[in-house]
């Protein structure tokens, strides 16, 4: 993993801690939208792009080539939703991602899975080990920030791409807990899918 990566990582994860605290968003000039869908958009945007950083990272890493799968198929399929959530914001606020400043989702940073130690990953022995009991939280973290857009949204094409979050990130954390079963003797202390109520 190399310095320009980790740096990108880190911006990312700087960029939704700031949304977390205050607003996401940040470069519109305009008033704060309460705007669920909007909030979800950029917010799941920038939670994509970690989970495409950690991803990569184990393409270059893991030693197992079921992780190494699982990382391909995880920076297709989030770098086409972040398209897709792009698109999203475009049609419903004629503006690019970014260029309007939304309320946040009403979820911590811990709960949305992305106070993650990127460097702490990058030198972690076993790689795959770690990579596993970071990516189910902030799956976990994916799943809760779904829910929320499926609760309060009103966007029909943004709920579906809620609900595809939900059923894709839901089977791989059952997938990694099984892999951390047999390969180190038990599952993830990060948990397994969230309750409906947390």
């Amino acid at each position: 993993m190399n310095t320009r990566k980790l740096a990108t990582a880190g911006a990312a994860v700087l960029a939704v801690a700031v949304g977390l605290a205050i607003v996401l968003g940040g470069g519109g000039d305009g008033a704060e939208v309460d705007d669920i869908d909007g909030a979800f958009i950029v917010e799941m945007v920038a939670h994509h792009e970690m989970a495409v950083e950690m991803a990569e990272m184990a393409q270059a890493q893991a030693g197992h080539p079921q992780i190494q799968r699982l990382a391909a198929e995880i920076i297709a399929a989030q770098q086409g939703e972040i398209e897709e959530l792009e698109s999203i914001h475009e049609r419903l606020y004629e503006e690019p991602a970014g260029e309007v400043d939304f309320a946040s989702l009403p979820i911590s940073e811990g709960d949305a899975g992305m106070n993650m130690d990127m460097e702490m990953l990058m030198s972690a022995e076993p790689f795959d080990r770690e990579f596993i009991d970071m990516m189910i939280p902030h799956h976990r973290g994916a799943i809760r920030m779904a829910r929320l857009e499926l609760d309060q949204g009103s966007d029909p094409e943004a709920r579906q791409l809620a609900k595809g979050i939900i059923a894709a990130q839901s089977r791989e954390i059952v997938e990694m807990n099984q892999w951390r079963m047999q390969w180190y003797g038990e599952p993830s202390p990060a948990g397994s899918i969230p309750p409906e109520d947390g």
